[in-house]
């Protein structure tokens, strides 16, 4: 009887012990089996056709920021395209300074469709911007008549100029041809652009810029008369050019509500946004 439960037990011990073993070789069926559907999922990540998939994606992200980059370019080429090109410089004006120093560019005997007034400074590089950009353009309009420009020169950037006036001195040789060169058509208008040309602008906090002579120099290159070569040269009308520049700088402000800066145009008492076709919107 002993030795039957003995083996009863015994047989119960091996039981025990094949269902042990009978688990054991479970576990490893039950890894194959997620070991194989990680395989799958992988040979679907690296299949041919998803490749594909994110091969066209990435082409058109590619072709998205081309574009994007390539529109970016042409709009600001449109922006800061030379307007008139190639029309050059003015052959038909004449200037005529007042007794507060504006002076006041237009063809003789013409009707002008817009008068505007212009606000700049000698030192301004955006005012040499503006006269890249819009110059010629001007110069065509005041020659075919339809324009009258009022011209105001101030020098608040006198403290970034190597010799602390240069913005008055060259203000004031504007008004030297002005006064003394003024119905000569175009040399008025030749020396404004060369003043904002960049081989002859000063750069703001720069090591030179431009003595009275070599203003008196460029006015002879733009066809001004000795008399307005001597003036320049002298000095004659660097006070009165300060004198009006202050007087230009606190109307500027009233017009831009305390904003004042170069350069400014004004048309009916507001400032203008200089975009593109402002020109030929208020000639038009």
């Amino acid at each position: 009887m002993a030795q039957s439960g003995a083996g009863k037990n015994g047989q119960g011990r091996s039981g025990g012990s094949g269902a042990g073993q009978g688990g054991g070789k479970a576990a490893p069926k039950g890894k194959s089996g997620a070991s194989g559907r990680q395989s799958v999922a992988a040979a679907r990540r690296s299949s041919p056709g998803n490749n594909r998939t994110q091969l066209i994606i990435g082409g058109i992200a590619i072709v998205v920021i081309i574009a994007i980059v390539v529109f970016g370019v042409v709009l600001n080429r449109q922006q800061t395209a030379t307007q008139a090109d190639g029309y050059g410089g003015s052959t038909q004006s004449v200037a005529t300074a007042s007794a507060d120093g504006v002076v006041t560019v237009t063809k003789p005997g013409s009707t002008p469709k817009a008068t505007i007034d212009v606000y700049e400074d000698a030192m301004c590089p955006a005012c040499a911007e503006l006269e890249r950009q819009f110059g010629q353009q001007i110069a065509q309009q005041i020659d075919n008549g339809n324009l009258t420009v009022n011209y105001h020169m101030v020098d608040f950037l006198n403290r970034l100029s190597p010799s602390g006036d240069y913005s008055t001195r060259a203000a004031g040789a504007l008004l030297c041809v002005a006064q003394d060169s003024g119905t000569q058509p175009g040399v008025y208008m030749a020396l404004h652009s060369a003043l904002f040309d960049s081989a002859n602008q000063p750069e703001e906090n720069g090591s030179t810029d431009l003595s009275n002579q070599q203003l008196a120099d460029l006015a002879k290159t733009a066809g001004a008369t000795e008399q307005a070569q001597t003036c320049i040269s002298s000095g004659t009308n660097t006070q009165a050019a300060a004198a009006a520049a202050a007087t230009f700088m606190t109307n500027l402000g009233t017009i831009t509500g305390g904003r004042a800066g170069t350069p400014t145009v004004v048309h009916n008492g507001a400032p203008v946004t200089l975009n593109t076709d402002w020109l030929s919107t208020l000639v038009a």
